[in-house]
């Protein structure tokens, strides 16, 4: 498993998003990053349990997120293969070292939701 500390400002706060039938939910924050000189964004997501971790973040605060770096491939219809990598975070640390939230990692957010997947099923010959 892959895993990384984000540190820097918060840039942005997205809504908490569902998708699908199964009610999945993600929430997205960005991370500015940057030197001062270069900007960096990096966007981190936030699902299942984890969410309640990033939902009290706001522009501006600084801080440091323990995340996962995952993976994924996927094949359109067309039948050309892309790769996707996400960072998916389970703490959250406020500048100053305060945790809002118990930061243990919630195995279930290795799942995620494939928002390429557009529902219809492949028939291979």
């Amino acid at each position: 498993m892959n895993e990384v500390t984000i540190k820097g400002e918060i840039k942005f706060v997205d809504e908490v998003r569902e998708y699908g039938n199964n009610g999945f939910r993600k929430h997205q924050v960005v991370v500015e990053t940057g030197d001062g000189r270069w900007d960096n964004p990096v966007p981190v997501e936030f699902t299942k349990d984890a969410i309640e971790k990033s939902q009290s973040l706001k522009i501006g605060d600084k801080v440091s997120i323990d995340a996962r770096v995952n993976g994924r491939e996927w094949t359109g219809k067309d039948g050309v293969t892309k790769w996707f990598t996400s960072i998916n975070g389970y703490k959250v640390e406020k500048d100053g070292g305060q945790s809002d939230v118990p930061d243990e990692p919630d195995s279930s957010s290795f799942d995620t939701y494939d928002e390429y997947d557009d529902g219809v099923e492949d028939d291979v010959f």
